[in-house]
């Protein structure tokens, strides 16, 4: 049987590295800046994990392809801007997936094998996703579940935007997402059915241009309750960038427990790789549990403490940081 040929352009990272990334010569204050999504696209879902950050530009053509849609119908935003901790934390699973299974392998065919669906963060050309000018996406119906767009495949057997594995239904629906998307202005990955982008490198190769206006940008960093009830004079933030690139160098904040908050969790936000300094008005009985996720935790280090206010200073592996005066309920699994 012939194989269906190829549509959509090539992204040899080559090619990608070659792209003069125009921001670059401007101050930081007149580059184009991120928009929260949750905000900024009201029309579409957002899944609760990501982290909600867009240029601005690629929202306005994601709420355009909203817009397209048959009524009812709904885009899911399930990955925007991610943060160098993200993107390598993909790219070096998917690496060690690759060696994995294909331990023969020299380390060009591994490179090359885990470029195709995770962006190297070593290049020049930074990844579509840590641009804020990529997302991944996809599609429900109007009663809010996700369309099939690969039946009867599984995985990432049919993750070529145009492939011909997938049934006529499932192609249907797929070109429905694709179209909408292609049609408000965003070029897609070939090898990604859900990956979309504007502004970035790869847009550029695909495009067949020889720059593009974005390169790494960095989310602000975030202290946000996780509990009802919280006004600003209970917490603030505030962090100091690199005033040429926009990275976050350092962070320090405040958060005073309410006299009638008996349970409180809040959220130290894309703050990996910053050093935090937070000082915490706290009952001096208080418990206090730090945890990468809402589910697992453990108890914090003994905290420095005058006048009544604790001092955490810490400087996080990871973009989310939680803290919370109680230990999440442990889940029990059944016995084998």
């Amino acid at each position: 049987m012939a194989k269906a040929p190829l549509v959509g352009a090539p992204e040899p990272i080559a090619a990608l590295n070659r792209v003069k990334i125009t921001e670059r010569a401007l101050p930081l204050e007149e580059r184009e800046p991120l928009v929260d999504v949750r905000l900024y696209c009201p029309d579409v879902v957002i899944t609760d994990t990501l982290c909600p950050y867009f240029r601005k530009t690629p929202a306005e053509l994601l709420n355009r392809a909203q817009a397209s849609l048959k009524e009812g119908m709904k885009l899911r935003v399930h990955a925007v801007l991610r943060t160098r901790t993200m993107q390598k934390r993909g790219w070096d699973n998917y690496f060690k997936r690759m060696q994995e299974e294909h331990p023969q392998w020299p380390l060009s065919a591994l490179r090359r094998a885990t470029n195709k669906y995770y962006a190297p963060y070593d290049q020049f050309a930074p990844p579509g996703h840590c641009t804020g000018g990529a997302v991944d996406i996809n599609l429900l119906d109007k009663d809010g579940n996700s369309l099939d767009l690969i039946a009867p495949t599984q995985g990432w057997e049919a993750a070529y935007t145009w492939s011909d594995l997938i049934s006529p239904e499932a192609k249907k629906s797929r070109m429905t997402m694709v179209n909408a998307m292609l049609e408000a202005g965003f070029s897609n990955c070939r090898d990604e059915y859900w990956h979309y982008s504007w502004g970035d490198s790869a847009w550029a190769v695909r495009v067949g241009e020889r720059f593009c206006p974005y390169g790494w940008v960095y989310p602000p960093v975030l202290l946000e309750p996780d509990f009802e009830g919280i006004v600003p004079s209970q917490m603030a933030l505030t962090y100091i960038i690199d005033p040429k690139t926009g990275k976050p160098l350092s962070a320090e904040g405040d958060f005073e427990v309410g006299a009638t908050q008996e349970s409180w969790r809040i959220g130290l936000l894309w703050a990996s790789e910053v050093p935090v300094t937070l000082r915490l008005r706290l009952p001096a009985d208080s418990p206090l549990y730090l945890g990468a996720n809402r589910e697992n935790w453990m108890e914090a280090p003994p905290l420095e403490r005058e006048n009544g206010i604790f001092t955490l200073r810490i400087t996080p592996d990871t973009d989310r940081l939680y803290l919370a005066n109680f230990a999440p309920p442990v889940v029990e699994t059944a016995p084998e």
